[in-house]
């Protein structure tokens, strides 16, 4: 008779479990959503009306979601008997407009602002209009005016391919460097724009893999202003084509991560395109998202480019800035080929706590170019900073940072807004 009754018990159990995973979808209510339409949401789902539900789909709903980047909250309730999904959502700000200034150590500054709409029309359109001015030692004088124009638009027409779409025109300085040192200041006056399309093999735009490919083109010239003449200075014309592959698992909490990331690039500018010079040029790119101790986090990051051909001072690689080597300004680490590694912890002041302090290390081999500080090709950069995270704001991540450059003996400073990676 136990036997029986156990036999019976596991017979009932089952018909539960089948029960349960029978339930269909018959309603999806979203609440919550001010500025963005619906089906920006709906697109995003791994379910729709009709499908029968899945114990996985509230939760992988939610990163979806989540990493649209324009939510602060996502909560998806499991179908009631009736099969009715409830959704909540609640929304981020999604417009910017920040002033821009930077000062280096020899008092080249620039100014500028800056307007970006992460959720144009409601549906996760990237409108990005900026302007720069170089103004001179200390901003005392105005060398130059520079404009940018993008737009992203993410799901064209819903579906998995992208399209983005950048323009970039006026004048500017450009400032030469010898050996780490300053050497000549140019006055570059170019006019560039690219188109690239992106596809998604996963379910989603940004998980999993997928490529894209593009063309760009720029012209560009240079007017010597102080300093000897420097012979990879010259004016260009560039007609490129552009390609690449990538693959992303990231769960974005707004204030930790964790996941994974790869992505490739790969552009050929040949002669028989019009370009003025042949240039081929890759990069790749790893980056891993590891929470311990709670939400603390520690970032990981390995980066290699190689560019061949008429490589010109304005098509190497650049790596002393906010995203590089930190400890560096632009200009001072350069080079044709190069490998970057670098660890960055972030640690929450307390549980789910909007600030954080981050201490990071870089490190970077750089080839192919005399124009490095002092020479080098080993650079390292240490130092520590704060992240300010507003959960209300898209992208809202206010930054300090300070770095110890050990080629130049000097520490630089960052103020601004955004993660190094």
């Amino acid at each position: 008779m136990a036997a029986i009754r156990g036999l019976l018990l596991l017979i009932c159990l089952l018909q539960a479990g089948l029960a349960f995973a029978a339930v269909r979808i018959e309603t999806i209510d979203i609440s919550g959503l001010e500025r963005t339409q619906e089906r920006t949401v709906l697109r995003e789902l791994p379910f729709r009306q009709g499908d029968i539900w899945q114990e996985d789909f509230a939760g992988t709903g939610e990163r979806w979601l989540r990493n649209l980047g324009i939510f602060s909250e996502v909560v998806i309730s499991p179908p009631d008997e009736t099969g009715h999904v409830a959704i909540y959502v609640r929304e981020r700000w999604s417009l910017w407009l920040l002033p821009q200034a930077s000062r280096a150590d020899n008092g080249t500054s620039s100014a500028g602002l800056a307007l970006d709409e992460y959720n144009l029309w409601g549906l996760q359109h990237h409108l990005r209009l900026a302007y720069r001015e170089d103004t001179g030692k200390n901003f005392s004088a105005a060398n130059g005016s520079s404009y940018a124009f993008g737009y992203d638009w993410r799901r064209v027409n819903d579906s998995k391919l992208s399209m983005n779409l950048t323009a970039n025109w006026g004048r500017s300085i450009f400032d030469a460097y010898q050996n780490g040192q300053l050497a000549s200041k140019y006055l570059q006056d170019s006019r560039s724009a690219s188109l690239t399309l992106s596809y998604a093999f996963g379910p989603v735009p940004g998980e999993g893999w997928g490529v894209r490919g593009g063309i760009s083109g720029s012209n560009s010239t240079f007017q010597l202003q102080s300093g000897p003449s420097q012979p990879d200075v010259a004016g260009s014309r560039k007609r490129t084509l552009l390609g690449g592959v990538s693959y992303r698992q990231v769960d974005d909490r707004i204030i930790w991560f964790s996941g994974s990331a790869f992505d490739y690039s790969l552009s050929v500018t040949p002669k028989f395109l019009g370009s003025t010079l042949n240039v081929y040029s890759q990069t790749a790119s790893i980056r891993s998202y590891v929470p311990f101790d709670g939400h603390n986090t520690l970032n990981l990051r390995m980066n290699v480019g190689h560019a061949f051909g008429d490589v010109l001072r304005d098509g190497l690689f650049d790596l002393g800035n906010r995203n590089g080597v930190r400890g560096y300004f632009p200009g001072e680490i350069q080079g044709k080929a190069y490998a970057l590694g670098s660890v960055e912890g972030r640690f929450l002041l307390h549980p789910d706590s909007n600030i954080q302090l981050a201490a990071f290390s870089d490190m970077a081999y750089v080839a192919g170019n005399n124009s490095v500080a002092n020479g080098r090709n080993f650079y390292a950069g240490v130092g520590g900073g704060i992240r300010w995270t507003l959960r209300w704001l898209m992208n809202g991540t206010i930054r300090g940072d300070a770095a110890y450059g050990f080629a130049t003996h000097r520490w630089r400073f960052y103020l601004g807004t955004g993660q190094a990676f």
